[in-house]
């Protein structure tokens, strides 16, 4: 799918494709999905609501890691 880095994705906690990638591209390590989702989570508090963003943002961050 298609975002522009103003589409939101966590509805939740407001949290926008730029807002992940800027904490993604903070990250010193950008190697393993599970380890760069829980660090995106603590810098943009993503999926701590209902949690319906969970998979897309696994899918960003597993889009991102493959280049």
């Amino acid at each position: 799918m298609d975002y522009t880095e103003n589409t939101e994705i966590c509805h939740c906690k407001h949290v926008t494709l730029a807002d992940i990638d800027n904490a993604l591209y903070s990250s010193s390590r950008l190697s393993d999905v599970e380890a760069e989702f829980r660090q995106v989570q603590q810098m943009t508090q993503c999926s701590t609501g209902c949690g319906k963003c969970h998979d897309k943002i696994m899918g960003i961050i597993s889009e991102r890691l493959s280049g």
